[in-house]
């Protein structure tokens, strides 16, 4: 009998050797792939944008195309655009960084400030973004710049600082008024660059 034990034995040990060996994970298993953050969703209602809902589509079309971290989709319960004939600026947005919100636009002040509307609407979608006025003002090249300018596409850095605020996991912002009065941005002369 004690022969049979010990070959149950020896038997038993091999088959849990075997077992941990196929089970257990090794040390030199690949690292787990870093997880992904999830994109942020920004949802706008432009039903009271009147004449220009086709240029707020667009305008959230140019940044959507350009950031990946964040992602705006025309729906309720967000960002509210509005059009109006007179206001205190072309255009003014209620907070930056946010996820809820109001867009103002004046089609009065839109006229006389001398800039594209296009990039009046891109712009005040920059601020939503979490964007603020750069030193620069007038610049054309940075939309949010503001100036008498045309262009609507927003330079890298804008867009690389919009992918940095919301990759890094939205936190909301404080509501209130912009970093520096919108007449006085958007308004401004484009700067002469050389």
């Amino acid at each position: 009998m004690f022969p049979t034990r010990l070959v149950a034995a020896v038997l038993g040990g091999i088959v849990a050797l075997v077992l941990v060996g196929v089970g257990a994970p090794s040390a030199t298993a690949a690292p787990a792939a870093p997880q992904r953050a999830a994109v942020q969703t920004i949802y706008y209602d432009s039903t009271r944008a009147a004449e220009l809902a086709p240029q707020v589509d667009e305008a959230v079309e140019i940044w959507n195309t350009r950031v990946t971290s964040v992602k705006l989709v025309k729906g309720p319960g967000g960002i509210t655009v509005t059009t109006a004939q007179n206001g205190s600026a072309p255009g003014t947005a209620s907070c930056l960084g946010c996820t809820r919100g109001q867009i103002y636009f004046y089609r009065n002040q839109i006229q006389q400030s001398g800039a594209a509307p296009l990039r009046v609407i891109v712009h005040e979608f920059g601020h939503i973004l979490s964007l603020p006025h750069p030193p620069d003002i007038g610049n054309c090249d940075k939309v949010m710049a503001g100036g008498r300018c045309q262009n609507a596409i927003p330079s890298a850095d804008e867009v690389a600082a919009v992918q940095r605020f919301w990759a890094r996991g939205w936190r909301p912002a404080k509501p209130g008024p912009n970093p520096a009065d919108e007449r006085e941005v958007l308004g401004a002369p484009a700067l002469v660059t050389r």
